[in-house]
């Protein structure tokens, strides 16, 4: 199933390019509102383009590499977050494509978005859980707010749209 014509073929070297680019912006936005990118209460501008890997699945490993970037300038960066989170990253955006493309329409693409915020509000609460000593619970809502709200919008706005 395809979601119109502006889905990423033809060469792998555009594949590349493309995931290269939306890594790059990825990066770049979230450390553009850098002190709102960590912590309990998270808002990460460049959540918004998550929800592209429904249709340019080359960007799921550039999103996983982006985090790993960002997560550098963390306050509780260590090797919990700079492991699990890219790999939270990688099957987050691996699901959202599959459920995208399993349940198709518009439905598929917002079930699937949803399920991506979800799944990287989980792993963000976990991290803050053993790295900060918050509860698991109030991290996990926190997060799942802005993670749902700005994946959200990039899907009505970069998926529905493109």
């Amino acid at each position: 199933m395809t979601f119109g014509r502006n889905q990423v073929g033809g060469s792998p070297a555009r594949r590349v390019a493309v995931a290269g680019v939306v890594g790059a912006l990825y990066v770049v936005l979230s450390l553009l509102v850098a002190p709102l990118a960590f912590g309990p209460v998270q808002f990460r501008l460049g959540e918004v383009l998550k929800p592209l890997v429904i249709r340019y699945p080359a960007t799921i490993p550039a999103f996983a590499v982006g985090v790993g970037l960002v997560n550098l300038f963390s306050p509780v960066a260590g090797g919990l977050e700079l492991l699990l989170m890219p790999l939270v990253n990688l099957v987050g955006g691996a699901l959202c494509w599959l459920v995208a493309h399993r349940v198709g329409g518009r439905a598929g693409t917002y079930l699937a978005s949803t399920l991506f915020a979800l799944v990287i509000a989980a792993g963000v609460a976990t991290v803050l859980h053993f790295a900060a000593g918050l509860p698991y619970l109030v991290a996990f809502g926190s997060v799942a707010v802005s993670e749902l709200v700005l994946l959200l919008l990039g899907n009505a706005v970069l998926v529905r749209r493109l």
